[in-house]
């Protein structure tokens, strides 16, 4: 199926053509079968077990299903015109001779719903016993046992076998050799760059080569998994967004360390993939996980891919590397596919993963789903973990939901002839999910609950749009229509809760405020507009602090209590700004790297193209081009600061200290922004400085208990600057750690009192430490351990280092997070929790505490490079804010200003009446109180929303 399907054929048109419309009107009939697949089978009626109070809400989810098992549709067969379907039930004993594809046993099930299968840990670098020290591991000698009579076992039933993995910074010990104290007290590997390139050949050649055989010849490999940082501060730059040997603390990489000596750190990247190729006719994949929240790091690793196979081209050309062919004589990239795993729970926001496989497609590369599991979030260990019964049957039918969503995304995008975007090269080539039943690598979320015990889940991927519309559901997604300064803007959401839809547009130099109703707001029949917020409440706008509007719709109300029919679309207007970074270690000066966002769409740049260097830095080739990004785009050039820039009147794009892009202090929060949080200067280890909340673990001690540690910053001139690892080289650079940073995003939480009504904000953490998953920062629950003297611990993993399911919707009055006014000259402000539980209404403070010594690295991991710390930051019980600490927010972006010179301001669209916007309490604003002016407005926004809806069609 991989690069010899032939797409978008006559069978796709009819297909598409199958396709329920994108806008339907709201269901009548709940009753309708769960797809035209049964319509034939003389089936009985099947209503999978659930509480009685249940049944009746799921009519329509629980519809006509095949009593007997053998009609349950088989997975591979349902998309075998859209991609593979894999597990990961490599053994030889579920492809034996005598296996019957069925659902009565997990071999059976593994034929009769899966084409593809990877190991889960069989082929991990540890597998080569004894590392370099022994030339015959047991895959080289044992040839009719273990992994090679696996994939022999597997290719004999016509499964496809991905190799998984070549190269990782973890269930490595031996690969690069292990590390050592040296003698200035550091802890590395004591290979250096031309031992590490040796023997990385050497390994590659090897297992590859080996496993290019027959009769266990893998159909692919992940060459190099989880090689980047969760989210680096400026993606283009690719190189600086790799993990280094010292950064993440937790699990950095050894093979970028050993390089780092005598080398470029990242060079080891191009390598892996070079000597696959030389080595392996298999398909060569990239696997990451956490790119799917992330648009940098997702924008990180396009980048990287699409600069290998630009390079591998040009050298196998030239002669340098063997080229091989696809089914058409073309000749095949250096990476093939980009896979993104998939460790998900319920809050996946399926807007930004889409986002995310467009920006891969966009690299000319393939995308699997290479490791999923798509868990409900069932709460914490520690005595509030959701049990069996009918709390967790609701959470079932709303992973149903979710699931039916993200297959029809995926078919959509499928590289298969049932796929719908001719546009790209590629499409969604395989979905694998990381087990098979529950319970499961990350508890239940799978497709079933037991051999032959499908859930929702399952139904939901059997016939994924007809299960959205038996849902009362759009199938396809909400698209609307945006109006503005005479331009029109499409924009899709999935819908429900956690989705969001964002649009970047342009708005001319001489605006002042952005003026924007729900008459610019064109929807799909039966949505209409149900609330529009403003950011800041006036709209206003200067250059490097846009508007963002968020519009929320409403449509029929579904047939399950299980879903939620809104849709949500963040509109940003701003004005046009460069922000420029550099990257003096991977970029040659003077070039820099130049963010526009908001682009006019006319004003041009001088762009390089650069090219690898021997000594691992890109550099210009001599090609240049002028031209202008495309009107509304955001997108990252290479520019020299020497060359002019035609500045638009009144805007500064040219390299500039307030232009350079840093961590720099803000007043209000963005939506899906990343932060770091910092307290004011205190002492630490004798010394005053400004601390930053770090996502690592501060032990308990008698005065606190185990809770979140913090880390020295230098604040210099208004602008944070991030210190190098404490246990890191000099030549190191000095780049903010994924664990200082927090992304906040809007939530409510479920507590009733005085913040009800008001939105709050989630912090969630990206870093593989624990965790193969982001988790959201919480206040312990007053559990044995977690609460010492009214402090509470703050977590962001389950209890003792142990892997568990995100805290529930029910708790989230733990992890969403209030805050005290934002000074707008200082920036300083206070944030809170609030609990109204069993009539104890209580507040709990972000506090930071001075005990609690975290020792430097981890004793029990080989790789660990954490740094030392003392103190940190806990959840305090409080009468009030204002018990709290301190702290400001950083974000790394240019500083905002007003236009230089110019006109007097005017807005863009004809004069209406001001826009109508929610008011939450307390309203954000200086002072915090509302006055007669304030109620004014409002009212003549709540006009224009009125007046704006009998205008609507």
């Amino acid at each position: 199926m991989h690069l010899t399907i032939e797409r978008r054929s006559a069978i796709c048109a009819k297909v598409s053509a199958a396709e329920p419309p994108h806008e339907i009107s709201p269901i009548v009939g709940i009753t309708r079968r769960i797809g035209i697949m049964f319509s034939r089978l003389d089936v009985k009626r099947l209503l999978i077990a659930l509480p009685t109070g249940l049944v009746i809400a799921n009519a329509a989810l629980a519809a006509e299903r095949p009593a007997n098992p053998a009609d349950w549709p088989a997975l591979k067969d349902v998309y075998k015109n859209y991609f593979l379907i894999g597990s990961t039930n490599l053994d030889a004993r579920n492809f034996g001779t005598d296996v019957v594809p069925g659902e009565n046993s997990v071999a059976a099930m593994t034929l009769k719903h899966f084409n593809a299968v990877t190991p889960s840990n069989a082929m991990k670098p540890d597998f080569w016993n004894g590392g370099i020290s022994n030339p015959t591991p047991n895959f080289l000698t044992n040839l009719t046992s273990g992994i090679n009579a696996d994939i022999s076992a597997a290719n004999a039933r016509g499964v496809k076998v991905t190799g998984h993995v070549l190269l990782w910074h973890n269930q490595s010990a031996q690969w690069p050799a292990p590390n050592v104290l040296t003698a200035s007290g550091g802890w590395e590997t004591p290979w250096d760059h031309a031992t590490a390139k040796t023997n990385l050949e050497h390994y590659v050649r090897t297992v590859a080569g080996h496993f290019d055989r027959e009769p266990f010849k893998a159909y692919a490999w992940d060459v190099v998994n989880e090689a980047f940082k969760d989210n680096p501060d400026n993606p283009a730059d690719w190189r600086n967004a790799l993990r280094t040997g010292y950064s993440p603390e937790e699990r950095p990489s050894r093979w970028a360390q050993a390089y780092s000596k005598g080398g470029k750190s990242w060079d080891y990247m191009y390598d892996a993939f070079y000597y696959a190729r030389q080595n392996t006719t298999a398909i060569l994949n990239y696997n990451d996980f956490n790119d799917n929240e992330r648009a940098s790091k997702a924008t990180a690793i396009a980048a990287m891919v699409k600069e290998f196979n630009e390079r591998y081209a040009a050298e196998s050309a030239a002669g340098k590397g063997r080229v091989l062919r696809d089914a058409k004589g073309n000749p095949r990239p250096l990476i093939d596919v980009i896979g993104t795993q998939g460790h998900w729970d319920m809050r996946l926001n399926m807007d930004a993963f889409e986002r995310t496989i467009k920006a891969y497609l966009e690299a000319g590369v393939n995308v699997d789903l290479t490791e999923l599991d798509l868990a409900p979030t069932l709460g914490l260990d520690k005595g509030q973990r959701i049990q069996n019964g009918p709390e967790m049957e609701a959470l079932f039918m709303e992973q149903g939901i979710q699931y039916a969503k993200l297959f029809s995304l995926l078919k959509e995008y499928a590289a298969g002839p049932g796929g719908r975007h001719p546009e790209y090269k590629g499409g969604v080539h395989r979905v694998t999910w990381w087990g098979m039943t529950d319970p499961g690598y990350h508890i239940n979320g799978y497709p079933w609950s037991g051999v032959g015990r499908p859930k929702e889940a399952y139904w939901a991927t059997t016939n994924p749009e007809q299960y959205l519309i038996d849902a009362g559901l759009p199938p396809n997604g909400v698209t609307a229509t945006f109006s503005y300064g005479g331009e029109s803007f499409k924009a899709r959401t999935w819908g429900g809760k956690n989705a969001q839809a964002m649009l970047d547009i342009n708005v001319p130099v001489e605006t002042k405020n952005v003026v924007f109703t729900a008459a610019n707001v064109s929807l799909p029949s039966g949505f209409a507009v149900e609330s529009m917020k403003f950011n800041p409440p006036d709209c206003a706008v200067v250059p490097g602090k846009p508007c963002h509007v968020t519009v929320t719709a409403r449509g029929p109300a579904p047939a399950t209590a299980y879903a939620e029919n809104t849709a949500t679309f963040v509109l940003s207007f701003g004005k046009m700004t460069v922000g420029w970074m550099e990257a003096a270690n991977a970029l040659e000066a003077p070039l820099s790297y130049a963010e526009v966002r908001f682009s006019d769409g006319v004003t041009p740049f001088k762009q390089y193209k650069t090219s690898y260097g021997s000594d691992g830095m890109a550099r210009a080739s001599g090609v240049t081009e002028m031209r202008a990004v495309p009107k509304h785009g955001r997108n990252t050039l290479i520019l020299s600061p020497r060359d002019p820039v035609a500045n638009p009147f009144g805007l500064r794009l040219h390299k500039h200290a307030a232009t350079e892009k840093a961590w720099r202090p803000v007043t209000r929060f963005e939506p899906g922004r990343t932060y770091m949080v910092v307290s004011g200067e205190t002492d630490l280890n004798g010394q005053k400085h400004a601390a930053a909340l770090t996502n690592r673990s501060k032990p308990a001690t008698a005065a606190s208990p185990e809770s979140l540690s913090r880390t020295p910053v230098i604040v210099r001139g208004g602008i944070l600057v991030p210190l190098p690892n404490s246990n890191a080289p000099a030549n190191e650079p000095a780049l903010a750690q994924d664990n200082l940073k927090f992304v906040f995003e809007e939530a409510k939480s479920p507590a009733a009192g005085p913040y009800a009504a008001q939105e709050g904000h989630t912090m969630q953490s990206f870093i593989h430490g624990t965790n193969a998953y982001p988790h959201v920062m919480f206040r312990g629950n007053g559990a044995n351990g977690t609460v010492v003297a009214g402090q509470h611990s703050l977590i962001t993993r389950q209890t003792n280092g142990q892997e568990g399911s995100q805290i529930a919707e029910r708790a989230l009055d733990q992890a969403v997070w209030f805050n005290t006014p934002i000074d707008p000259k200082t920036g300083e402000m206070k944030m809170f929790l609030y609990t109204d539980r069993d009539g104890v209404k209580q507040h709990h403070v972000l506090k930071e505490v001075v005990d609690g010594e975290t020792p430097n690295r981890d004793a029990g991991n080989a790789i660990s490079q954490r740094q030392a710390s003392v103190g940190g930051f806990v959840a305090m019980q409080a009468e009030s804010p204002k018990e709290g600490t301190s702290v400001k927010l950083y974000a790394y972006d240019i500083e905002p200003y007003a236009p230089d010179n110019g006109p007097p301001p005017t807005t863009t669209e004809p004069p209406l009446p001001p826009p109508a916007m929610s008011i939450a309490f307390p309203f954000s604003r200086s002072g915090g109180s509302l006055d007669a002016g304030d109620l004014a407005l409002v009212l003549a926004g709540l006009a224009a929303f009125a007046v704006a809806r009998r205008r609507r069609p």
